[in-house]
Formats: structure tokens, sequence, C-alpha cells
């Protein structure tokens, strides 16, 4: 199997299309481009983006697997053109979850891009027919492997802003910003890091808690549900 760095000059050479003419078009620098080419960069946090721009399916450029073809159910758009019949989006946040410093993640934070989807396959994939709760960020680090990776989509419901069960938490904590995992025991929240690596930690002080909502989903396209 092809690795992303060759994928990625296959469709750039089918398109004829130079590294400095695909990076305006993505509207990322040419240097990050380049470094995609290389190879020095395996989770690309605009993978979205790019595979927009090249038209192809964004979980076959991430991983080689299934078809390179974009698929009709799920396309990434600007979310200034005119919103299609029986379709939902969903917004894709400037945001990276990690375990250092980062944004707040706000109900009235605005992107430029989403994911459009077929409203039906929406339905099946999410449970839901509306996604005005929903925001798309993107993981960075490792403390979750192999839960996530770093440059993995997460779909957070910005509706659920306070602990309410076990599960996948993006919360502010100390002017840091997480995804982690969050488990309640007696009055203390469990901080569990997923990779063995990190060791688990405890919130005990309620008031410099902010949860900015719960993962629901992520990409690659198997949309693990959470």
């Amino acid at each position: 199997m092809s690795d992303l760095a060759t994928r990625l000059q296959d469709k750039l050479y089918e398109q004829r299309l130079s590294v400095n003419a695909f990076s305006k078009k993505v509207g990322v620098s040419q240097q990050a481009i380049s470094k995609i080419i290389r190879g020095e960069t395996l989770n690309p946090k605009n993978i979205l983006e790019i595979a927009a721009a090249l038209g192809v399916n964004a979980h076959w450029l991430k991983t080689g697997e299934g078809e390179p073809d974009s698929q009709s159910v799920i396309r990434v758009v600007n979310m200034q053109e005119p919103i299609n019949q029986n379709t939902v989006r969903v917004e894709i946040l400037e945001v990276e979850a990690s375990a250092g410093n980062g944004v707040f993640l706000t109900g009235t934070e605005q992107g430029l891009l989403a994911q459009e989807f077929d409203i039906d396959f929406f339905r099946e994939k999410f449970g839901r027919s509306n996604s005005n709760t929903l925001k798309i960020i993107t993981v960075c680090g490792d403390s979750m492997y192999p839960t996530l990776s770093s440059g993995d989509i997460l779909y957070v419901d910005i509706s659920e802003r306070s602990f309410s069960f076990d599960g996948l938490y993006v919360f502010t904590y100390g002017e840091q910003i997480f995804i982690k995992r969050l488990q309640k025991v007696g009055h203390k929240l469990l901080v569990i890091s997923d990779n063995p690596a990190y060791e688990k930690w405890e919130i005990t002080d309620d008031e410099g808690l902010f949860i900015h909502g719960r993962v629901v989903f992520s990409l690659p396209m198997e949309m693990r549900k959470w």
C-alpha cells in the first residue's frame, strides 16, 4: 500500500499541479505541502482541505483504504456556498485539541469550511437529523493513541458543556485545552490518556474546569462512535 506522500504526489502529477499552485489552492504554505510530499508530515491537520482541493476521498488520502473517488454522501464545501437540499453541514474549526496550549472552542466560533453530508447518511451515522451543535476540530499529539491519532478529525457536540457520563471530552483546565477520557470516581474526575505512556491525573477543582463539548465521532471514515 502506498503512503500519504506518494498518494499526494501521484494526484498532483495526474492533475498537472505544481506544489506552489496547489498550496495556493488549498490555502496553506508551500513549505507545509512540501513536508507532506517528503514524508515529514504524516498526519497533516489540513487533510480535509487537501482532499477537497484534489477532489478525492479524505479517508483514502489519509490511509490508502477504500477508493480515491470523493464520496458523494460527504464533501468539503465553503461555508459561503448555498446549502444543497437534503444535506446538513458540520463546520470545520481552526482548532486543535491536545495536552498543550490551545484555543477556546465556543458556540460562536466560525469556520470557513464545512463537511456537507447527505442527510440520510448523516442520520444513519450520527443518529440525529440536526447538525447545529456539532463542530469539527483536529487532534494534535499522541496522548490518546491508539484510540485517537494525531491528525484525526473529531466531531464534538458543543451542547454538552458539563460532565454527563464517562467518555471523551474537549475541555480547558489550568488554561490548557485537552482531549481526554473523563471518568467520575466519587467526587473527583479522573483524566485518562489511552496511551499508557501518560499517567492518569485528577480534577478536584471544578471551578477551573470548562468543558467545551463531548466527542461523538472521529475520522478516519469508519466513523468510530464514542
